[in-house]
C-alpha cells in the first residue's frame, strides 16, 4: 500500500446562474448566467487535498475528444492532481452540475455522468489495492463498478474507504451496503436525516460501533460534529462574510481526509476541516478552500479561532 489517496470521480463542469426567485411546480422564471466551473464534489475534495501536499490520483471515465473534458483534465494536472488513470470513451456523457442561486440560497441540480464500467485487470486492482484512502459516493461506484467486489479487495490489502454521504437512499438495503462497506462518512445534517429515515434507525450510531469508523456530520453555521465509538467532538464555525457557498462541504472533507492520512488526531482534523469550510465561503467556485495548512492557520488566527 502506497500513501496516495484514490478519489474515483464523476467529473463534472458547475455552471452558475443567477436568479431572482427559486421556482415553484409550474413556474417560470428567468436565469442570468455567472460563469462555468470545473466541479462535482470528488473532484473538489480532490484538489483540497492536493492543495496540502496529500498524493492524489483521479479515476474516472470521460468523453473523448470534448473540450469539457479538456478542461476537467487540465485544471486537475495545474492542481497537481495525478490524471493518468482517467479513461476515455466515445460514447462516455460527462455529468453536470446547475447551480441556481438566489440571495445566498442555492438549488443544485446534478445531471449524473453515463460511462461504462471500469474493467478490472490487473493494473485497476493495483491502483484500488495500492490506496492508502478511497474516496467517492456510493452512487458513483454503483455506476462505475459491475460489482464492488473490487472494493471488498481493496479493503482487505488495507485500503480505507470513505464517502461523501450525498445522495437518496431509498431502502435498507443500500444503506447496510454503505454501512458495510464504508470506513468513514462525510454528510451535510439534511441529507443526515434522510438516510437515517430509508436506514430505519440512527446510521451514525450504527457505524461508529467499529472503533476504526467514523461520521462526520456538518450543520453550516451551527459547526460540525465527527462520532467516533464512545466518543464525539464539536466544532464550532468560523462566522465569516459568505461569498459563496460552493464547495464548503468539500473543503471540510478534503482538508480532514489529508489531515487524517497524515496522522491529525480525529479532533484536531474536525478542527482544521471547519477552518477550510469557512475559508471556503469567502471565495467563488467549488476550488475555493484548495490552500495549504499555513494559510488556514492564518486565517484562523486572523477570525480568534483556536485550532
Amino acid at each position: 500500500m502506497d500513501d496516495y489517496i484514490l478519489m474515483i470521480a464523476g467529473s463534472d463542469i458547475d455552471t452558475f446562474y443567477k436568479t431572482e426567485q427559486f421556482p415553484q411546480a409550474g413556474d417560470v422564471t428567468m436565469a442570468e448566467p455567472l460563469g462555468k466551473r470545473v466541479g462535482g464534489c470528488v473532484l473538489n475534495t480532490a484538489v483540497v487535498c492536493a492543495a496540502k501536499g496529500s498524493a492524489v490520483k483521479v479515476l474516472d471515465c470521460l468523453r473523448s475528444n470534448d473540450e469539457d473534458t479538456d478542461l476537467l483534465v487540465e485544471t486537475l494536472k495545474e492542481k497537481n492532481v495525478d490524471t493518468s488513470y482517467i479513461q476515455y470513451d466515445k460514447e462516455a456523457v460527462n455529468g453536470s452540475c446547475l447551480i441556481m442561486e438566489c440571495e445566498n440560497e442555492k438549488c443544485i441540480y446534478v445531471i449524473e455522468p453515463q460511462r461504462p464500467y471500469f474493467v478490472y485487470d490487473s493494473k485497476m486492482a493495483a491502483l484500488l489495492n495500492g490506496a492508502k484512502y478511497i474516496y467517492s459516493l456510493m452512487h458513483t461506484l454503483n455506476i462505475s463498478f459491475e460489482t464492488l467486489e473490487p472494493l471488498y479487495a481493496a479493503k482487505k490489502q488495507g485500503a480505507k474507504i470513505i464517502f461523501d454521504g450525498a445522495g437518496h437512499y431509498h431502502s435498507k438495503e443500500e444503506c447496510e451496503l454503505l454501512l458495510d462497506l464504508a470506513d468513514g462518512l462525510f454528510i451535510n445534517k439534511q441529507s443526515y436525516s434522510r438516510l437515517s429515515s430509508a436506514f430505519g434507525a440512527d446510521f451514525c450510531q450504527a457505524m461508529v460501533q467499529d472503533e476504526n469508523k467514523f461520521v462526520c456530520i456538518t450543520d453550516g453555521e451551527r459547526g460540525a460534529t465527527c462520532y467516533v465509538k464512545d466518543h464525539s467532538y464539536f466544532a464550532e464555525s468560523l462566522k465569516v462574510k459568505v461569498k459563496d457557498s460552493t464547495g464548503a462541504g468539500d473543503s471540510f472533507a478534503g482538508c480532514f481526509l489529508h489531515c487524517l492520512s497524515w496522522g491529525f488526531s480525529y479532533e484536531k482534523c474536525l478542527y482544521y476541516a471547519s477552518v477550510n469550510g469557512a475559508y471556503a465561503c469567502t471565495g467563488f467556485g467549488g476550488m475555493s478552500g484548495a490552500v495549504d495548512l499555513a494559510i488556514l492557520e492564518q486565517f484562523a488566527r486572523d477570525n480568534n479561532y483556536k485550532i
